[in-house]
Parts: C-alpha cells; sequence; structure tokens
C-alpha cells in the first residue's frame, strides 16, 4: 500500500473545531441547513459509531461524495487518517503517537509504518481509509473482471500505477486503485477515456492477483475466482454485533454456497420491517432455513447485501427506485463438486426497501437424453418415435417452474446426431451442450427470440429450439419453419396440452398452419419424491383421501416422508415429473383446421393422449409421492380425471 504522504496526515488539530468547520464551510455553500449538520454531528457522537462528517453526510445522502470532495479540494482540506483510526477505535492514542514518532525518523508513510508496526491490519486500514476518502472497499479476488476493459487501461499503464479496471455501466468506469488518493491518474484516465470514473478499493495482494487474471491469465468469460464480492465496510451509524461479523462479500458466499447445497434453484432476499429476510426455494417449496449468526448478518448488513448483488450482476448500485436484472457467473463447490454455476438477479423496489430473487442455474442437474427425465415408459417411447421424425412442431407445456427447459434440453441431447446442426435461442442458457450452437435472448440489444428465429433459417439448421414462444412473430416463424422440413422445439405457458393449442392461436397462428406443423404437445408439472431415507408407509385418514377419490382405490399402498436430516426434515427429497403427451390424430387436426372451441380439440385429444391423471396415479401406485403433493401440484383437469379414474 502506497497512499500518498502528502494526501492524508497522521495527526490533526482538534477533531471536533476542524469538523465544525467542515460544516460551517457546506452550510455556507449552501449544500447542508444547520440542522442537517446538527443531526450529522449527534449520530457523529454517538458512542461506537464514529465516522467522518463527510462520511456521515453522505451515509444520510444530504449531499454526495463529487459535492464533498469538491469542497475539501477547494478548501485544501486534507483528511486525517491517524485521528480517523483512533475515533473509530481501531488504534489506540499511544499506538499512534508511536507510529507518528517512527513516521518522522523513517519519512515513511503513516499508513506503512502502521503495518509495519502490527498495529492494524491492511484491511481494516483500508475500510478506515475508505471512510476518510468517502470512497468503497471491495474484495476483488470475488469479483468479475470484465476483459473487455483491457482495450481502455493498458496493460504497461496498470501495473506501473497498480489499478485495475473493474467494470463499465453505461459511462461510468468502476477503477480499482492501490492508492486511491492519486487524483492525477483519475484524472489523466477520465480524460483519456472520455467516462466518469468511480474509484474504489482493495488490498495490495488482491489488486496484484486482478492484474494477473485481467492481463495475463485468458479467464473463462464471467467466470469468478470466488464465489462473489461485495463491500466491506459497515454502515457507521448501526452498531457493531456481539460477535465479528462477516463482511457483506462473505454474507453472499456463504448464502450462495448454503443455498447450492441444499440444491435450490432460487433464493428470496425479502426487505420487511425488521430488516432482510431470506427464503430459499427448494423442491418448488419456499423453505425458512435457521440461518443463525448469518441472519444476523444478512439483517444488519442488508444494504451491503443488496449492493453487493447489484456489482457482481453488472447493474447500478446506486439505484434502488427502478426494477433491474442481472447476472453472474460464480465457481462453487456443492456436494464436492465444483461447477461454474450461472445466478440471475432481479430486484425490485418494494415498501420497506428492495427485493432480490437470486435463480441458480446449476448445470450438474443437466440430463443427457429423454430416458433421463425419468417419465413413463410409454411417454418416453412415444416422445422419441415423434422427435426422430426430424420435423414439425413439439411444444413442452406447463407453468412457471415446471421443468420445461429441462425437458427441452434432454429432447435436444436424444436427437443430436454428428451430421445434423442444432442451434437454439434461450432464456436464460441454463444448461451448455457442446453440440449445439446456442445463443442467449438479452432483448436490450435486440437479441430476442424473433431476432434468432428470422436468421436460424440462414444458418441451414436440421433442428430449431425457441426457449419460449412469448410474442407473435417468434409463434409465426417457429410454426413457419416446422412447415419447411425443420424439427422446431419450444415451450408455452399453458396448463395442458389443449390449452398449448389455444395459446398458439392467441399468438396469431393461423389454425391450418398449427393443425399441419404441430407433431405433440408434453405437459408436465414437477412434485416432490418422498425421500428415500425416511420413507415410511401408513394409512392415511378416511377424510384426507375424500376429497381427492370418490373411493379410494383399494389396492393402493400409502407411503410418506416423516422427516430426517436428509430431506431437512421436510419429508421430501427431490422432484419428478408428472406429464401427458398428445400426439394429435387425424380427427384432432381437423378440429384444429376447423378452429373448433378448445372443449371440443380436447375431448377429441383423449383418444391420443397418455394423460397426467394416469401417470400421477402410477407414481402414487410406486410409492413415489404423495396425496398432498398431487393436490398441491396437479391441474384441476387432472385433478378430477384422477378422481374418475380411480373410483
Amino acid at each position: 500500500m502506497t497512499t500518498s504522504p502528502d494526501a492524508i496526515r497522521g495527526g490533526a488539530p482538534g477533531e471536533a473545531e476542524t469538523h465544525v468547520r467542515l460544516g460551517e464551510l457546506l452550510v455556507a455553500e449552501g449544500l447542508v441547513t444547520p440542522s442537517q449538520l446538527e443531526e450529522a454531528l449527534r449520530v457523529q457522537r454517538t458512542p461506537d459509531r464514529y465516522a467522518p462528517l463527510g462520511h456521515i453526510l453522505i451515509t444520510q445522502k444530504v449531499i454526495t461524495r463529487d459535492q464533498l470532495l469538491s469542497v475539501l479540494e477547494r478548501h485544501r482540506r486534507s483528511s486525517k487518517l491517524g485521528d480517523i483510526l483512533v475515533k473509530s477505535r481501531e488504534i489506540s492514542r499511544s499506538q499512534l503517537d508511536a507510529a507518528l514518532e517512527e513516521q518522522r525518523r523513517t519519512q515513511q508513510t503513516l499508513s506503512s509504518v502502521l503495518l509495519r508496526l502490527g498495529y492494524i491490519s491492511e484491511e481494516r486500514l483500508r475500510v478506515a481509509l475508505c471512510r476518510t476518502l468517502h470512497i468503497r472497499f471491495f474484495n476483488l479476488d470475488a469479483i468479475v473482471l470484465d476483459s473487455t476493459l483491457r482495450s481502455l487501461v493498458s496493460e504497461a499503464f496498470a501495473t506501473k500505477h497498480r489499478l485495475v479496471p473493474v467494470s463499465r455501466i453505461g459511462d461510468l468506469l468502476i477503477l480499482a486503485m492501490d492508492d486511491p488518493t492519486q487524483t492525477r491518474l483519475v484524472a489523466e484516465l477520465q480524460h483519456s477515456t472520455g467516462l466518469k470514473i468511480e474509484v474504489i478499493t482493495s488490498t495490495s495482494a488482491h489488486i496484484t492477483r486482478a492484474l494477473e487474471r485481467l492481463y495475463r491469465v485468458d479467464p473463462t468469460p464471467g467466470v469468478m475466482v470466488a464465489a462473489t464480492g461485495a463491500e466491506a465496510a459497515a454502515r457507521p451509524d448501526e452498531p457493531a454485533p456481539d460477535r465479528e461479523a462477516d463482511g457483506p462479500d462473505d454474507v453472499v458466499r456463504t448464502l450462495l454456497r448454503l443455498a447450492v447445497d441444499r440444491g435450490a434453484s432460487d433464493v428470496h432476499l425479502e426487505t420487511v420491517s425488521h430488516g432482510l429476510r431470506a427464503r430459499f426455494r427448494i423442491d418448488g417449496v419456499l423453505h425458512h432455513l435457521d440461518l443463525g449468526a448469518l441472519g444476523h448478518d444478512v439483517t444488519r448488513q442488508r444494504v451491503e447485501v443488496l449492493s453487493s448483488l447489484k456489482i457482481l450482476a453488472g447493474l447500478d448500485a446506486a439505484e434502488r427506485k427502478r426494477p433491474q436484472d442481472g447476472r453472474f457467473r460464480a465457481r462453487i463447490a456443492g456436494d464436492g463438486r465444483p461447477a461454474v454455476i450461472d445466478f440471475r438477479v432481479s430486484l425490485i423496489p418494494s415498501f420497506y426497501g428492495e427485493n432480490a430473487v437470486i435463480r441458480i442455474l446449476d448445470p450438474r442437474g443437466a440430463p443427457e437424453s429423454v430416458a433421463a427425465l425419468d417419465l413413463s415408459a410409454a411417454v418416453t417411447e412415444r416422445l422419441l418415435q415423434v422427435i426422430r421424425t426430424g420435423e414439425g412442431m413439439v411444444l413442452v407445456a406447463g407453468p412457471p417452474g415446471s421443468g420445461k427447459s429441462t425437458t427441452l434440453f434432454a429432447i435436444m441431447k436424444s436427437v443430436y446426431r454428428p451430421e445434423i446442426k442444432i442451434v437454439s435461442a434461450e432464456d436464460p442458457i441454463v444448461y451448455v451442450c457442446p453440440e449445439v450452437c446456442q445463443h442467449e435472448v438479452d432483448e436490450r440489444n435486440g437479441s430476442t427470440f424473433a431476432a434468432y428465429a428470422r436468421s436460424f433459417l440462414h444458418h441451414d439448421p436440421e433442428v430449431i429450439m425457441l426457449g419460449e414462444l412469448r410474442d407473435s412473430e417468434t409463434a409465426r416463424l417457429a410454426f413457419r419453419a416446422a412447415q419447411t422440413g425443420h424439427l422446431v422445439l419450444s415451450a408455452v405457458h399453458a396448463l395442458d396440452t389443449a390449452g398449448a393449442v389455444g395459446r398458439v392461436k392467441d399468438l396469431g397462428v393461423d389454425s391450418a398452419v398449427c393443425a399441419a406443423s404441430l407433431r405433440a404437445v408434453l405437459a408436465q408439472r414437477l412434485v416432490r419424491e418422498i425421500c428415500g431415507e425416511c420413507k415410511e408407509e401408513y394409512t392415511p385418514a378416511a377424510g384426507a383421501l375424500a376429497s381427492m377419490f370418490e373411493s379410494a382405490p383399494r389396492d393402493l399402498r400409502w407411503y410418506r416422508g416423516i422427516g430426517c436430516a436428509a430431506c431437512q426434515q421436510t419429508g421430501y427429497r427431490g422432484r419428478l415429473a408428472l406429464a401427458e403427451l398428445w400426439t394429435p390424430g387425424g380427427d384432432d387436426v381437423l378440429l384444429i383446421n376447423q378452429n373448433a372451441p378448445l372443449d371440443a380439440i380436447g375431448a377429441a385429444a383423449r383418444k391420443n393422449t397418455h394423460s397426467m391423471a394416469s401417470d400421477a396415479l402410477a407414481k402414487l401406485r410406486e410409492g413415489r409421492t404423495t396425496v398432498d403433493e398431487l393436490r398441491r401440484v396437479l391441474p384441476v383437469s387432472a385433478l378430477r380425471e384422477l378422481r374418475a379414474a380411480a373410483g
């Protein structure tokens, strides 16, 4: 660490007197009112919460960092690191006096002397420096570095001055500096790049490793060395906990590792009246987990935790009033198997603050074929027959979270042969498949489903996969491709197989085109599977079955999970698919072509459909799921059919 000695002095006259003078300057320039100044001074006098006056005013959003720095520069006001460290109880007054004496003898910077004498760690010194300079501290080991920024700052310049371009948000460049007091370098880079620059800092070791990663290593785009990155400094107006709390980077990293270890598909961070609540969606159901001290850290550092997610996802950390969506990638070990995992982050403002949902896209769950989906034998065999014809439209239907993307991936894997070309447009790419030319939808730059669908035909593919038919143009282009000898795979949000036809018509696809192209519709749901470790046979109460069956099947044996450590006391572990497959016959095609009502199409389709109700009953007979799960997940039409069939 090589902080300029002229920029930060060690000692200072009376701190209160200096702060009053700064406050008077801010009041005189109309940046702060007398009442705002008095409130900031009151916060500063609070025991165990010391912070520089400027830092408090910035935190309270009374002034901006640029406004404060402008006043300090114009009035030639320099920060006093020594008094900051004493006031914040990082070092004692006697240690400061000894360090100042050593500084006068060696002519080294105060920070170098403090580190050499072992009075303070570099990270804690950096945090204090951040408060002095009103900048932020980050763990660079855990931040995604944008390799495209190498063209903005040359390796020679970055290495010489020990600075790292971290990310770019619009016309703002985030720059990590080993010596953040070098304002001349910042001005030089602003002039050469034409960008505004926000300075952050990290430890010297982190700076060194970040330079190595950015300029001397060819990293996988977006892959992080550690799980997360975040601010390390806590808010000055919050009390310190009884224990040494983890920084926000550690908090986020621990949350993500916990989520991956528990097999969660999503992490929900919800701002409530008393703090930040973390819930985990495991096997399709949200759970409150006992987080212990981690839960305290999440609440205490709620602002920093959410800011960390924004930085990771390439979002505007200062924006709190508009929804934002982003992504990042982390290398995390779960079940002893390290993997690069994609995380999708969505933030929205709410009554008490911001809410965030982190979607976890773990590639280790990717199926290798349709057979790996564990569908019923009849559905698997018939679906494979359809896709091997190599033409027409195959749709997967279901609500959000029903596994449609996983099924589409499995179909692509099953249909692949070395002599054919498969192209896909996905939002997002959940599983990477080397045999497929995959493309990710990004509506911000015009890479929409429709744009890809228009371009794919020029690339001479045999198979086209569109992750979802969500607009009229995409739907029409997809069915047109299916008419011209391509096998087209896609998904729609629909409750059942007949409902998929209604959705396609709502999207503007001509009935005749739909009838001529549609080869199969697979509708599915995911139900939780009984935990194999604590599974037991039992006799359910008669009343519990009355709402499901007209008369309960006498040959059924009933099972449940009683709860154990393996299933986190839920009685369930993992999920399985319940599916119905409709392959339209001649009568069905005629009804679709005639634009018949959906009820009529659905009634006629039953003779060409392996129903979800029969699949559900088979899973009950196998002792793999429970009546409660079926009641929770199955659509009304399947429940009605199951009730009649079992009776």
